[in-house]
């Protein structure tokens, strides 16, 4: 069983590639790297999520360790409890803003952030044989009780009332359905919820944070000083302002870089990114003395790198933003409470006023990812490519048979051309 895990967790279609053994497999080894260890378990909606959450329970338990199950919780969640209750690991069975078919397990260590490589590498080396505690030695699956306790958690972080606030909330039909309204309500903002459905069969399916525009309709249309989009287990989230303007990750990292530094309360002056980050993100941050580091695609890498820098505000352009002063792991609910508490002084449109650069992006699916990025032609051909704009990126895909191709320019149409450009000669190269 190995190279199980990807950027985010192992994950498939549940059933064929993601089926209960690999989930017991799973649970099994979490009580092989540490004896009797403690397990905090939460899922999404998805229909699969139970048979999932069910096996690695067995697995856990019939290794002796003793599973805290807490039911339908953001992935957030689960990394707070594994801190609050002192567990030695969490567990969370959802596959993000894949389709519903999809699931994954994502795997958090003691300290509440993604197990590390090494630490994935051991659980894979134990997945492929099992190991069973004697019948009086076996563990205890209890419930976590962790819904209520949450909301409270997320509440407890707004330091401002959101009366006479109005907000949309699209919960992508997944596991924010309960806890982000129930937030907002609490706080004293007006709620339009959308995205409630729990009933596992249309997670992230034309809602929530892949499909920004559903957020733009409602916001405009009920007259919302902003909404927010979560995804199937609410670790991301893409805003919309009061005039219907996007407000993608990259933004939202300036936003709070910049508002953190104007109240003195930014220690460092750094801010985690990506190698999509916008160059326009950056440039902004720039004019404040604020230095952007750049990660791998994937918000482990962010978090890895905010612990060595000390950076407070981590994310991804797709909206996964760390906000370390009050969590460890991205957290969708958190970052748009903490974006109400600004818009109740100051419109968001005015906020995320910020210039980025447009960006293109592409990809090619091809035989041997490592032959094709080092193919001297196409070398040759990327280099010249580069020079017609601001930013070229051409990596192989964590996941996929697929080399992916990321272009920022001043223009669109330069972007495009700069992608369709490698595209079409990696797609020339498959083809000799």
């Amino acid at each position: 069983m190995g190279n199980l895990f990807g950027t985010d967790g192992i994950r498939g279609v549940a059933g064929e590639e993601l089926t209960s053994r690999t989930a017991f497999a799973l649970g099994n080894a979490l009580s092989r790297m540490k004896q009797a260890p403690k397990v905090v378990l939460g899922q999404d909606t998805r229909v699969s999520s139970d048979m999932l959450a069910l096996a690695l329970a067995a697995g856990v338990t019939s290794g002796g360790g003793e599973v805290l199950w807490g039911g339908v919780l953001p992935t957030a969640a689960v990394s707070h409890f594994v801190l609050e209750r002192r567990a030695d690991f969490g567990v969370v069975v959802s596959a993000s803003h894949n389709p519903a078919k999809y699931n994954g397990l994502k795997v958090f260590g003691d300290d509440g952030r993604k197990l590390p490589e090494k630490q994935e590498k051991r659980a894979e080396h134990f997945m492929g044989e099992y190991s069973f505690a004697g019948p009086l030695s076996m563990g205890r699956m209890r419930p976590l009780g962790g819904e209520e306790a949450y909301c409270a958690c997320l509440a407890g972080c707004c330091s401002r009332s959101l009366k006479g606030k109005k907000f949309v909330l699209d919960c992508a039909n997944g596991a924010a359905g309960r806890i982000a309204p129930e937030v907002f309500a609490r706080l004293g903002a007006e709620v339009v919820a959308s995205g409630t459905n729990r009933g596992g069969l249309d997670v992230n399916e034309g809602c929530g944070a892949l499909h920004p525009e559903r957020i733009r309709a409602m916001t405009l249309e009920s007259g919302a000083d902003a909404g927010f989009a979560y995804d199937g287990d609410a670790d991301r989230l893409i805003a919309c302002d009061e005039r219907g303007n996007i407000v993608d990750g990259d933004k939202i990292l300036c936003i709070f870089a910049a508002k953190m530094q104007e109240e003195g309360k930014l220690r460092e002056p750094v801010v985690v990114g990506t190698a999509h980050t916008n160059m326009g993100a950056e440039n902004f941050l720039k004019k404040l003395n604020i230095r952007l580091i750049r990660t791998d695609i994937g918000d482990k890498y962010v978090s890895d790198a905010m612990q060595k820098s000390g950076a407070q505000v981590g994310g991804e352009q797709s909206g996964h933003i760390i906000l370390s002063d009050y969590a460890v792991t991205g957290d969708g609910i958190l970052t748009s409470v903490k974006l109400a508490e600004l818009i109740a002084e100051k419109r968001l449109s005015r906020l995320a006023d910020i210039k980025l650069l447009p960006q293109y992006n592409g990809s090619v699916k091809v035989k041997d990812k490592v032959r094709v990025l080092g193919d001297e032609r196409i070398r040759e051909v990327i280099d010249g490519a580069r020079r017609g704009v601001a930013r070229l990126v051409v990596r192989a895909s964590g996941t996929e048979p697929v080399v992916r191709i990321f272009a920022e320019a001043e223009s669109m149409k330069q972007a495009k051309a700069a992608v369709e450009r490698v595209r079409a000669e990696i797609s020339a190269a498959e083809e000799r």
